[in-house]
């Protein structure tokens, strides 16, 4: 447990909890009861083919798209139907799919923006990302994938968080750059940072994780150890085209 935080008392709530969660675009229904849990300190990856609704959790949790019915709990309180800006201020730092920094602003801009509380501060992000204080003059649109990507985790860090949500960190990254994120999201796990990741890319998940979840057509399907699911071919095959 990080020596920041105390440790969870016996029963207490997990640091979230989606509970039977429905969620639509207009009139279509894209989640279908939809349940999980994060406690305090654990690493939970979401994984599931392209299409599944694993976006649309994250939006339903951070209220863009808020759900139509069921519960989002952090730390025990009901958060749904919240604006998106006062579940952030509550605790969920999210690293959200395509990177979105502003790429007028410099590195160093970027990230004060996301600066908020104690714990993580600048000169930490930056001993975690080295390549960005290589970087902190040059404006966010002059890096490379890789690099706005490791910016926007670190601009989520600064944020100091209960929890940080990563929605597809590895996606369109070279396989070099996603083994740098999964030493990252390994060092954060060792630290008992709550972390639900979103990801299609199976190694990395599953060796971040201390739980694992998968979903299918915007249900649950799945839900187990690394272990296990590493070892269920029938699961890995029909929800994930892993052979």
């Amino acid at each position: 447990m990080d020596p920041r935080e105390p440790a969870p008392a016996a029963g207490a709530a997990p640091r979230l909890a989606v509970e039977n969660v429905h969620t639509y675009y207009g009139d279509s229904h894209v989640l279908h009861g939809v349940s999980l849990r994060v406690a305090a300190g654990e690493a939970v990856a979401l994984l599931g083919r392209n299409g599944a609704g694993k976006t649309t959790l994250i939006r339903s949790i951070m209220g863009f798209t808020p759900p139509r019915a069921g519960r989002v709990l952090v730390d025990g309180e009901p958060v749904q139907g919240w604006p998106a800006h006062r579940i952030a201020r509550h605790g969920l730092a999210l690293v959200p799919q395509g990177r979105r920094i502003f790429a007028p602003l410099t590195v160093r801009e970027n990230l004060l923006l996301g600066a908020r509380g104690p714990g993580w501060t600048i000169d930490r992000v930056l001993e975690l990302f080295p390549r960005l204080r290589e970087r902190v003059r040059q404006p966010g649109g002059t890096l490379s994938g890789g690099e706005q990507q490791m910016l926007a985790l670190a601009r989520a860090l600064l944020t100091n968080g209960r929890m940080l949500l990563l929605d597809e960190p590895s996606e369109g990254l070279a396989p070099l750059v996603v083994r740098e994120i999964g030493r990252i999201l390994a060092r954060l796990r060792d630290e008992r940072l709550s972390v639900l990741l979103v990801e299609q890319n199976y190694a990395l998940a599953l060796q971040t994780a201390d739980r694992v979840y998968v979903m299918s057509k915007g249900q649950i399907v799945y839900e187990g150890s690394p272990r296990a699911l590493d070892a269920d071919e029938d699961v890995k095959r029909r929800y994930l085209g892993v052979a």
